[in-house]
């Protein structure tokens, strides 16, 4: 459990270097811990007691629970606008009448098997949110902390000298390619954020036996209907089966509680508006990169953005001049970068291009391996 808990401080925490955005921090951040939270939660009896009880011929008995727990569930589908026993109703007059056919028509039986899997499932979710994360931190390698070093405080330090500016300088000028593929790699991760965050829709879809997808869960719960009350019923019934004195198979069912899924039924409601809500986030970010990448006077608009008191014609001087991998990392580093600090390095940059210099090789101490 401690360990659980200072994972979920280490992702809670404010880092001191950003390395990624706003919306990246969504999938890996928010998303992780409410999935990671939830996981464990379901798992802990202290919350909600046993995930189900069973009653059988009037007598509670732990082995009936344990037995429909792993085996299954169900409910009657033309049965659950029932207002006394929603899902069950006529249950012994329709199981006589019960064909193979009609299990598959509208008047089915549906079969609940996923319920212990549930706890599994947010668990690889979430670790499926993190992939990501991980995959960038470690392409990135801390580069922006190396670079950015004591730079971003509210206060000017003694770190923050001629040299050290030459050096920023030289580095962003002269890191065409290693920048590039700098770039091109966070946009890959932020594609894979996006691909992750629709598969997951697809995955739990499947998961809840095709009622997780579409608008139906929208339009129910503004007609004050229960969305994924086929998914998440409350009440069920348990078929078991065990030889009579005669030695011929008895069928008898039990009347089984799920005082779980008052949880699950809020907890997937919030993730079906979340999921939806963070793909369309995901799509419009990864336009976003795209067009930063490939239009240069964006990239000139979100320069002086970035940049307090810099004009248009000193942003399209260093855009211009430099590539798109460098103008992202510029850019990362005005997200850690003091604003006095970073604005005199977007000038002293300005200058150098105009200056003509002939270009001068990396300072061995500030260059990083692709």
């Amino acid at each position: 459990m401690l360990d659980f808990l200072k994972f979920c401080k280490s992702l809670a925490k404010n880092n001191v270097v950003h390395i990624d955005n706003f919306v990246f921090k969504l999938h890996y951040r928010l998303t992780v811990i409410v999935l990671v939270v939830s996981s464990v939660l379901i798992t802990t009896k202290q919350f909600f007691g046993d995930p189900i009880d069973c009653e059988m011929d009037g007598t509670f008995n732990n082995m009936f629970d344990t037995y429909c727990w792993i085996y299954n569930t169900h409910i009657i589908k033309n049965t659950l606008e029932n207002e006394i026993l929603p899902g069950l109703g006529n249950y012994h007059d329709h199981i006589k009448t019960e064909t193979p056919e009609a299990a598959d028509s509208d008047e089915g039986i549906i079969k609940q098997k996923y319920y212990q899997w549930i706890c599994i499932v947010l668990a690889l979710q979430a670790l499926l949110f993190y992939t990501p994360r991980y995959i960038w931190k470690n392409w990135e390698g801390g580069r922006l902390k190396m670079l950015a070093k004591d730079l971003g405080g509210p206060l000017l330090t003694s770190n923050w000298d001629q040299e050290a500016k030459d050096r920023l300088i030289n580095y962003i000028v002269h890191g065409k390619d290693c920048h590039n593929v700098y770039a091109i790699r966070f946009l890959f991760c932020e594609l894979f954020n996006l691909i992750n965050v629709v598969s997951q829709i697809v995955l739990t879809n499947w998961f809840l036996s095709g009622q997780f997808s579409g608008l139906h869960v929208f339009t129910d719960l503004m007609n004050g209907e229960d969305p994924l009350k086929m998914v998440f019923p409350k009440l069920v019934k348990c078929t078991y089966n065990s030889y009579g004195s005669s030695g011929s198979i008895q069928k008898r069912d039990a009347l089984c509680i799920l005082p779980l899924n008052v949880f699950n039924e809020k907890l997937y409601l919030i993730m079906w508006f979340w999921f939806y809500f963070l793909s369309l986030l995901s799509a419009v970010a990864l336009l976003y990169r795209l067009l930063f990448f490939c239009v240069p006077f964006i990239r000139v608009y979100l320069l002086m953005a970035r940049t307090k008191y810099v004009t248009k014609g000193i942003a399209r001087i260093i855009v211009y001049q430099i590539s798109f991998g460098n103008c992202f990392i510029l850019y990362q580093l005005g997200n850690n970068l003091n604003p006095i600090v970073f604005r005199e390095l977007i000038m002293g940059i300005c200058n150098y291009l105009q200056s003509n210099k002939k270009h001068q090789s990396l300072s061995a101490e500030i260059t990083f391996p692709i």
